[in-house]
């Protein structure tokens, strides 16, 4: 291992300006004691510290099957497109791995096959997009939409040509000998490595503990990274969900792949009409301006006569489906399948799940998620295994990892270690505040932002993304600046976001507009990002359902909500910002925070804490004058 990240280094060989860092070799090592005494680790690796590298180097020596596990795609493609073709040139010729995603990734043939002969039934405008998968079938050996997303398909024609857990017929189906997904998973099951994303990996873990069978082959070792985005992905994973696409995607299937007898059809339209009823009452529960709002024990039992009124309706047209016949009784699985979902979504257990209603693309949803996660993963993946490690360059928010040891519920002999950035931020960053901005509720704020942003880019020369907590104030501040900046402006929800990021880098100087959750995952070395421009503190709304409930939990622990849960996440995510800027030792940027209370407020001393050594100015020439000192200017 030391030969491999010293300075005697085959890497060397294909990468001139590889050199030994000493926070590379130190992670290395800790993950390899880790994986060989089967003890849990948690390493934030700062930014710049070669952490992929320093996993997967002990990871491929230690010769077990090994499960990576990102948070974002992006990653996910840079680790199986990039370090692992490198260590297989390089070190180990005789590697394998394989990319796994979620079934919702791959073409289904009986679907598309379906919708190809019906396309009035779903997408009547969908013919160009059906050419257009017709050419790319006969070209694939992945079946990976990946491959041909954005190009003129829309997600709706996708979602009508790929099958969920509910919609695969499995070993009943006619296609199974063609299946993209069966054939990903072969290749998976033969690799030495898999990559997958935390979704994937937490559905593996539920569908095992339900014992439904698995999604990932048999695995000794994992490695999360991207590790700050599993709490959530894990609160997701472990909940219930009902909502108006899935009943809807429910309807549409059974107008396509069943008999179209008398009986069908009245079962059907008791369950439309019984879904509409109820998603109607849901509705009217929304907090303002439609958040996402907890529901309360009067309220479900308020919603109780349609929530089963919908349920005996389910039951009642998986009763009538013929099961002699494969699309059939995977459509009344389906329908069972909601029915128990309502169910279990409608029956929260007090300071342990938290039911809520959240509007979505299509309608509304209800929700049942627990308060923590850390019960589910003990009993599904701790008790089964040690050797797992968990990374990031942001888990710790003033350098304790505790706080996310106890979020994730590990056991407490799991080991920790902070690996600093060899990055030199008093030199490469720069952080401003004003002094004088309306305070973030006033309605004179929009306005003010817009003024600073202005003001910033002029001497940014651009190529900033300008982040947001709220599209309210995304919209607000859009349209202010609308018009008036010499710039192109790109703004979230004009594109998807693949494609708004592709145009920000190849049309630099850009700027982009988008809410604060736009930057997971986003990797923009060089000049073409320079500045990241942050409206508010990034504090989760306190009426969140989720935030409220564990809130709640650590009140009653006689514990602070704010102070142990909403500010330790708020810092992290600002500190993610400023990661976002410094991707490489020549990286320079500037964080610009038009809040206030970072000076105001006791707790903006927290902030300021966590982002030294970076120097604070309230000063705009101050900023002027650090870009006129890039090289170029």
């Amino acid at each position: 291992m030391d030969l491999l990240l010293g300075p005697e280094s085959p890497l060397a060989q294909e990468l001139p300006a590889f050199a030994p860092r000493p926070g590379q070799l130190e992670m290395a090592r800790l993950v390899d004691k880790a994986l060989r005494q089967e003890v849990p680790l948690i390493v934030e690796a700062g930014t710049g510290t070669g952490k992929t590298l320093a996993y997967l180097v002990p990871g491929l020596l230690s010769g077990l099957k090994l499960i990576v596990s990102t948070g974002t795609r992006t990653l996910q493609d840079q680790i199986s497109h990039k370090e692992l073709p490198l260590l297989q040139r390089t070190a180990a010729p005789h590697l394998s791995w394989a990319v796994l995603k979620g079934r919702g990734n791959y073409l289904c043939r009986r679907r598309y096959l379906a919708f190809a002969q019906q396309p009035e039934l779903g997408l009547p405008q969908a013919a160009g997009g059906l050419a257009r998968l017709a050419q790319w079938l006969e070209s694939t050996n992945s079946g990976d939409l990946d491959e041909v997303r954005g190009q003129e398909l829309s997600e709706a024609l996708l979602m009508e040509v790929t099958a969920n857990s509910e919609q695969c017929l499995g070993s009943r189906c006619p296609q199974r000998e063609r299946c993209h997904l069966l054939e990903a998973r072969r290749r998976a099951a033969a690799a030495d490595v898999v990559v997958v994303n935390h979704h994937l990996f937490l559905a593996d873990l539920v569908l095992r503990a339900g014992g439904f069978g698995e999604a990932l082959p048999r695995y000794q070792a994992v490695i999360f990274d991207e590790a700050h985005l599993l709490p959530e992905a894990a609160t997701q994973a472990f909940g219930a969900s009902v909502g108006q696409p899935r009943l809807a995607l429910l309807q549409r299937d059974l107008l396509r792949e069943s008999p179209r007898l008398p009986e069908i059809a009245a079962a059907g339209g008791a369950c439309e009409a019984a879904g509409r009823r109820l998603f109607n009452r849901l509705r009217r529960l929304l907090g303002p301006e439609g958040r996402a709002a907890p529901l309360t024990a009067l309220q479900l039992s308020e919603l109780a006569p349609a929530g089963a009124e919908l349920g005996q309706a389910l039951s009642e047209l998986a009763e009538v489906l013929p099961h002699d016949q494969e699309e059939c009784e995977a459509l009344a699985g389906r329908a069972q399948a909601l029915a128990r979902d309502l169910s279990a979504a409608s029956q929260p257990v007090a300071g342990h799940s938290v039911a809520w209603v959240q509007g979505q693309r299509g309608g509304v949803a209800l929700h049942l998620s627990p308060v923590e996660v850390g019960p589910h993963l003990e009993a599904a993946l701790y008790s089964q295994m040690g050797r797992l490690v968990f990374t990031s360059a942001t888990l710790a928010p003033l350098g304790d990892l505790e706080p996310f040891r106890q979020r994730l519920g590990l056991p407490v002999e799991t080991r920790t270690a902070v690996v600093p950035s060899p990055f030199d931020p008093a030199s490469q960053a720069l952080l401003y505040v004003p002094r004088r901005m309306p305070p973030p509720a006033s309605p004179e704020f929009p306005a003010a932002v817009a003024r600073q942003v202005q003001e910033l880019l002029a001497r940014s020369h651009g190529r900033a993304f300008v982040l947001f907590t709220s599209h309210r104030n995304l919209e607000a501040v859009a349209s202010l600046l609308d018009g008036r900046l010499p710039y192109q402006v790109l703004v979230q929800g004009q594109a998807p976001r693949l494609e708004l990021l592709k145009r920000f880098v190849a049309q630099s100087p850009s700027v982009l507009l988008a809410t604060a959750s736009f930057w997971q995952g986003v990797d923009v070395p060089g000049p073409a990002l320079s500045a990241v421009i942050v409206d508010k503190l990034p504090f989760a709304p306190p009426d969140d359902p989720l935030v409220a409930a564990r809130c709640q939990r650590l009140e009653a622990e006689g514990l602070s909500g704010f102070a142990h849960l909403m500010l330790p996440e708020a810092i992290l995510s600002l500190k993610q910002g400023l990661g976002r800027l410094l991707r490489t030792p020549e990286d320079r940027g500037l964080l610009a925070v038009l809040d206030v209370r970072l000076l105001t407020k006791n707790y903006g001393r927290r902030f300021l804490k966590a982002l030294a050594p970076v120097p604070l100015t309230h000063d705009l020439a101050e900023v002027a004058r650090f870009f006129a000192a890039e090289p170029g200017r």
